[in-house]
């Protein structure tokens, strides 16, 4: 069977590649696509999932321990202001579900803002039967 190429116009075979078909362009490494493979971020990321003692802050606060599967979250992103990128005070430990919905925006940036500098206590072990 064959067919009318849109590269060149002629009519090939169905399997044919035609020379002039464009060759894909390799994505170009973006400033922010560098820095989340640096040492500084990973540095930085070690930091902040420590500070706030390998748990997810948002599930911390509704008394859940999330220890798992852990996420570092710029609050303001790395598209609006790149300065803040290793910031302390913009970065937030959070589970993947967290994650997600403070990037769509459900989990307000004020409210993570307040968790990265309050010490949030571990819930206590009800001795409630």
């Amino acid at each position: 069977m064959k067919r009318s190429c849109p590269y060149c116009g002629h009519i090939h075979e169905k399997n044919y590649i035609c020379p002039k078909k464009p060759k894909p362009q390799p994505k170009e490494r973006t400033e922010i696509v560098r820095f989340r493979s640096s040492k500084r971020w990973q540095k930085t990321r070690d930091f902040i999932v420590k500070r706030d003692r390998f748990l997810c802050r948002i599930c911390l606060k509704k008394g859940i321990i999330v220890s798992g599967d852990l996420q570092v979250h710029h609050i303001i992103p790395l598209s609006e202001d790149f300065t803040r990128r290793t910031d302390a005070d913009n970065l937030i430990t959070l589970c993947p579900k967290c994650h997600e919905a403070a990037e769509r925006g459900d989990i307000p940036a004020s409210e993570l803002i307040a968790l990265t500098g309050e010490d949030t206590p571990l819930p206590s072990a009800s001795s409630d039967p």
